[in-house]
């Protein structure tokens, strides 16, 4: 940089310092410092965007080069546009040609003659640590002679920390902007929920605690049985809160082995452990500044969660065979259908994590208890398979009628997984009852004998019947001819599915 322009670069740091160090309007005082901005170092048509928690967009709040009716018209979404994306990523851009950058929207209409006056223009987030409160910009005219991309660049972001300081600190001492800012953002109605279907009372009120807790950063606990939609709901939270533009990262607990879970969550250094060729980041680091879910969460070894704990008290983690602290902003939302007031008893999981992930619990009910969702479900199960597969399934109202009468002990991944099946295999347009008869079937096998009471005598062997060697057979097949699965599946013992097997003469080589 010439000596002029450092010359004033300075001066325009100075300035800009002393009118938002005096002003008491905060306002006045941003059209301030992007005048000070013209006149000290030619950068012009300066405006401040802040974001607005209440309608979830970035507004234009200071542009003193702008008529009041240009101005009022600069709103964008988050990622919309250059303003937007700035603003969603937390990045800052340099555009050599404005009039040729296609993501420029010129919402406000007030950029005229962009092909004869040729100008670049400048954006830069306004931070307050990990937080992006609004958006700083700057045009150069490239007739206004030589100038330095990355000098301009170091100017705005000193100016623009100093305005996300003021921004922040006027929004602490005022009440009604304090309110305003940690209002939650406009939320989407229960029907805009990503995935989520379904309008029982007991639904709804899940989509309720969804739609109060989505805002905050709190850890949620999602509790229920396999297949109750747990992944959705997490989806949900992100998508109706303020990560939304953020990445969402799941991670199912249960499938990792324990010898790589530690490495999968926190990322680990080259050479940590044989076949570590590179550094690699974990799921917490690909996760900064949006969710992480984590399912099956009970199923963590101690030692993990001894490393998740502290990760989410202080936000800090290192990487398998690191030593530096890596630091991060991460919603956690985790998911179980253990007892984990049992595992904390039993010791297999820390009291300390349970109360840590306890913030707020939602429990999702299972599909039996809200069986006014099963055919709303259906029917948006088969508009995504018949998108998916090609081919076009209606039901009649007596298949309607037995899908509604089905115990789904499979929740609603049993319900699209059914769904899936008839699509593929029926050749009909129109599935009928009869066509589903298979799920009768799948009831009964999934029916669990009760177990008995300490002391009381074992059961009797279950009673034969006509049906019970297909029965036998299918269970056989969907458990990959595994009997200990095949037994589970029946609600036998292992010993009473070989009697039944050397009982019906069902071969062994078979299985």
């Amino acid at each position: 940089m010439d000596p002029r322009r450092a010359a004033g670069a300075v001066e325009a740091i100075h300035d800009a310092g002393r009118v938002l160090s005096h002003a008491t309007d905060l306002s006045k005082a941003m059209n301030s410092v992007l005048l000070v901005l013209r006149s000290h170092l030619g950068l012009e048509n300066g405006t401040v965007a802040l974001f607005d928690p209440v309608t979830g967009e970035v507004f234009v709040e200071a542009a003193p080069e702008m008529l009041d009716e240009e101005r009022i018209q600069g709103r964008l979404r988050p990622g919309e546009g250059v303003l937007g994306r700035v603003f969603a990523t937390g990045l800052p851009a340099a555009i050599p040609d404005l009039g040729e950058e296609p993501a420029f929207l010129n919402r406000t209409g007030s950029w005229r003659d962009l092909a004869a006056d040729r100008r670049a223009l400048y954006a830069v987030p306004l931070r307050d640590g990990r937080a992006t409160l609004g958006v700083l910009t700057a045009e150069r005219r490239w007739a206004g002679g030589p100038f330095s991309f990355d000098a301009d660049l170091k100017v705005l972001h000193i100016v623009g920390g100093m305005l996300a300081a003021r921004i922040r600190l006027h929004q602490l001492e005022n009440p009604v902007e304090r309110a305003r800012a940690d209002a939650p953002p406009v939320l989407p109605e229960r029907e805009r929920f990503r995935g989520v279907v379904g309008g029982s009372a007991a639904w709804r009120s899940v989509l309720d605690t969804v739609a109060q807790v989505a805002p905050s950063r709190a850890t949620v606990l999602l509790r229920g049985e396999s297949g109750t939609g747990k992944e959705v709901v997490a989806r949900a939270l992100h998508d109706a809160g303020p990560r939304a533009s953020r990445p969402f990262v799941a991670v199912n607990c249960a499938a990792l082995p324990e010898a790589l879970l530690e490495s999968e969550l926190f990322g680990h250094e080259r050479g940590a452990f044989t076949g570590a060729s590179q550094a690699r980041a974990g799921r917490f680091e690909l996760a900064d500044g949006g969710t992480l879910f984590l399912d099956e969460v009970g199923e963590l070894p101690v030692a993990a969660q001894v490393k998740l704990l502290r990760a989410l008290q202080e936000r800090q983690f290192e990487r398998v065979g690191g030593r530096r602290t890596h630091t991060v902003d991460v919603r956690l939302v985790a998911a179980t259908n253990r007892d984990l007031e049992a595992a904390v008893e039993a010791g297999t999981f820390r009291l300390d994590l349970y109360h840590r992930l306890q913030v707020v619990e939602i429990v999702l009910p299972p599909l039996r208890e809200r069986r006014e969702d099963v055919l709303p479900l259906a029917r948006h199960f088969l508009s995504e398979l018949e998108e998916e597969h090609g081919r076009r399934l209606t039901l009649a109202p007596s298949a309607e009628a037995l899908l509604a009468a089905q115990p789904w002990p499979g929740n609603v991944r049993q319900l699209r997984n059914a769904l899936e099946r008839a699509v593929v295999s029926l050749t009909c347009d129109r599935a009928e009852a009869s066509d589903l008869a298979w799920l009768a079937m799948e009831a009964r096998l999934a029916t669990p004998v009760p177990r008995p009471e300490p002391g009381e005598p074992p059961p009797q062997e279950p009673p034969l019947d006509a049906g019970e060697p297909a029965r036998v057979r299918e269970a056989l097949v969907r458990a990959g001819h595994v009997q200990a699965r095949a037994a589970r599946i029946l609600g036998m013992t292992v010993r009473q599915l070989r009697y039944r097997i050397a009982k019906y003469g069902i071969p062994v080589e078979r299985f």
